[in-house]
């Protein structure tokens, strides 16, 4: 007999997915199976879908909040789960019809407590896709996931299946962007092996969204927030990795210079200043880094010295 798994799936205004991501999740070939659907506040009619899907699955629980993002939903879904083993998939994703099979099994074959698997990532729109072929198994030791890690592999939670027991103690962000990456890192500091194949068994669709038409809000800075706690979690756990979470943190920054925003009020001169300090106080770092390219090392300095210059002539050179 096969040991009940928890799939927990955080719902936000997702209808438009979220029959196709539920109907794979129910057709899982691995059957002692618990769905736990937490909408998290929707405005759409996604909380009444989990409503119907609740009412023709039998071992599909629903939970309604106020919204407060997937980091919320998703440590909601593991109070209520009662399985040894959890998952996590997003609504607007899909999964191959053994993929909970599959982790299960080589989690038990490599005796290990986090077992994932690759993520096909596939633009909107997309169709035709088919997420499983041919592939390799192998276990996965600390010195090999981290240089990944910061390389922005394996960060999210989804395509992963997980002994309930790492998540113990475990810090979970309010904040709605990077919070997989803050989860992830003291998950695999914990942990420091998991079990990986090849084999594209989660679909993520993604949104194609230019840098240069995404306008700066309260929220973005929140993912600067992010990576600056796993540089600090980086230095006290694993300090030899230090300089890569550094990077992280300096690509960030860059990346909010050059986010356009209309309204430019004292928060957002605030947190700019935060930036700029960190930028400063890290200078010798950034310079030394042997991770970071040249160009976003002189953006950096750039920022920390002449702010206002560096994004009026980094401008002038990409509008050329």
């Amino acid at each position: 007999m096969f040991p009940k798994i928890s799939c927990i799936i955080p719902v936000y205004n997702a209808e438009k997915y979220l029959h196709r991501c539920l109907d794979t999740v129910c057709n899982q070939t691995y059957s002692n199976l618990e769905i736990i659907l937490v909408d998290d506040g929707s405005s759409d009619n996604s909380g009444s879908l989990c409503d119907v899907y609740a009412a023709k699955y039998r071992n599909i629980k629903t939970c309604h909040i106020s919204n407060g993002g997937a980091s919320l939903a998703r440590k909601i879904g593991l109070d209520m789960s009662t399985s040894e083993y959890v998952t996590f998939v997003d609504s607007d994703d899909y999964i191959s019809k053994d993929y909970v099979l599959i982790l299960y099994e080589n989690m038990m074959k490599y005796k290990v407590q986090i077992s994932a698997c690759a993520v096909k990532r596939v633009k909107i729109g997309d169709k035709g896709v088919n997420i499983e072929n041919e592939y390799d198994e192998q276990l996965l030791s600390f010195d090999k996931i981290m240089p990944c890690f910061f390389k922005y592999e394996f960060w999210g939670l989804c395509g992963k299946l997980y002994d309930k027991a790492v998540f113990n103690d475990v810090y979970f962000p309010k904040a709605t962007l990077s919070e997989d990456y803050v989860i992830m890192m003291q998950l695999f500091t914990k942990e420091r092996t998991m079990a990986y194949t090849d084999n594209s068994l989660y679909c993520y669709e993604y949104h194609e969204n230019s840098l240069s038409h995404q306008k700066l809000s309260e929220r973005a800075f929140e993912e600067f927030e992010n990576v600056k706690y796993v540089y600090d979690y980086t230095l006290s756990h694993c300090p030899e990795y230090a300089e890569y979470a550094l990077s992280n943190v300096v690509e960030t920054s860059v990346k909010l210079y050059f986010m356009k925003n209309e309204d430019k009020n004292q928060v957002f001169q605030l947190f700019f200043q935060e930036i700029r300090r960190f930028l400063f106080e890290h200078k010798i770092q950034i310079l030394r880094s042997r991770v970071l390219v040249k160009n976003v090392k002189l953006l950096a300095i750039g920022f920390v010295i002449f702010p206002a210059l560096t994004i009026e002539v980094y401008n002038r050179l990409i509008n050329r």
